[in-house]
């Protein structure tokens, strides 16, 4: 009996032992995977920028098929948007992996400007150069804002300031530029009151007398946007307390609301791609690692389109979107 319980034991261990080793070595083998793919971890892709606080990301695919994040640079500690200062180009080929490529634009390069007050950039692909468009108060006058334009011959930059846009300001202006499908570019800008008209090719002076935007609604803040898919066109915007939009059939609208976006994110300030045939949502967040108002981090969702066109809401995760071929 003594004999036959010895022999039992030995065999437990020695099937025991093997199965150890075998779950030893599945371990060995699955954690360089783990660490070659870390942006797959439970933790998520967003924020998608960490090592700097960025915001107002202005998102756009340029014919060397990676896309390009245009955002301005907030401060660590700041207490306001007053020290906002530095807009940064980012570049990507799988939504997940970003090239740092950075400061391209700062207020010590515009002869015209005040210190700090850089805000939400926009950009855009023209007469065969790439082009900031962006809102920055004038020396001696931070109530008083206009739309800077600066110029490079790459999508990296550094981009040189060629003046402003006559007849586009104010204060929080954030303007949005958009090239229609048979090349006419149009400027999107204001603040509680949205406006549009068409620019110039120069993209320095007003083609015709700006718009008031009709959209169904009177919740409009500020940071308009606009894209079109099959034709149609969407008019999106922060109202102060998340983002919104209406659709329409023409450029200037009018605009049917719609209604949210991204309700959750108190400072929505987005920009929209289709990459690789799926459509991602650019933002930023300031609830990320002591975030702030002041102090935000760049975020991208995947966007989700009804069979009517409408848009479904965005909810911001952790998780964010996935690496892609």
């Amino acid at each position: 009996m003594n004999q036959r319980f010895h022999i039992v034991s030995v065999v437990l261990i020695t099937v025991l032992s093997i199965v150890s080793c075998k779950n030893q070595n599945k371990e060995q083998v699955s954690n360089p995977v783990k660490e070659a793919e870390p942006s797959q971890s439970s933790e998520g892709t967003n924020p998608v920028i960490r090592h700097v606080r960025t915001a107002d990301p202005s998102a756009h695919i340029w014919s060397d098929g990676k896309v390009w994040m245009y955002t301005s640079r907030d401060m660590e500690d700041a207490t306001f948007y007053d020290s906002m200062d530095g807009y940064r180009a980012f570049s990507s080929r799988d939504m997940v992996n970003w090239t740092d490529h950075g400061e391209v634009l700062h207020s010590r390069d515009i002869p015209w400007g005040s210190s700090g007050w850089m805000w939400a950039p926009t950009a855009i692909y023209k007469n065969d150069k790439y082009y900031l468009l962006y809102p920055h108060s004038v020396l001696g006058s931070k109530d008083d804002m206009r739309c800077g334009v600066a110029v490079s011959d790459v999508p990296e930059g550094p981009f040189r300031d060629i003046g402003w846009i006559e007849g586009v300001e104010g204060q929080w202006l954030d303007p949005c530029v958009f090239e229609d499908d048979d090349g006419k570019v149009y400027l999107y800008w204001g603040v509680k009151a949205p406006k549009v008209a068409r620019l110039k090719d120069n993209l320095l002076e007003l083609a015709e007398k700006p718009r008031t935007i009709e959209y169904g609604s009177d919740n409009f803040f500020e940071a308009s946007y606009m894209h079109k898919r099959n034709g149609v066109y969407y008019f999106s915007y922060n109202a102060g307390l998340g983002g919104f939009y209406a659709m329409g059939d023409s450029p200037y609208g009018p605009f049917e609301y719609k209604g949210a976006i991204n309700p959750k994110q108190r400072q929505d300030h987005h920009s929209i791609v289709n990459y690789k045939g799926q459509d991602y949502f650019f933002y930023h967040w300031q609830h990320w690692n002591g975030g702030s108002k002041f102090s935000r981090n760049t975020a991208i969702e995947y966007l989700y389109y009804n069979e009517d066109g409408t848009i479904q809401e965005i909810y911001a995760t952790n998780k964010g979107v996935r690496k892609v071929d």
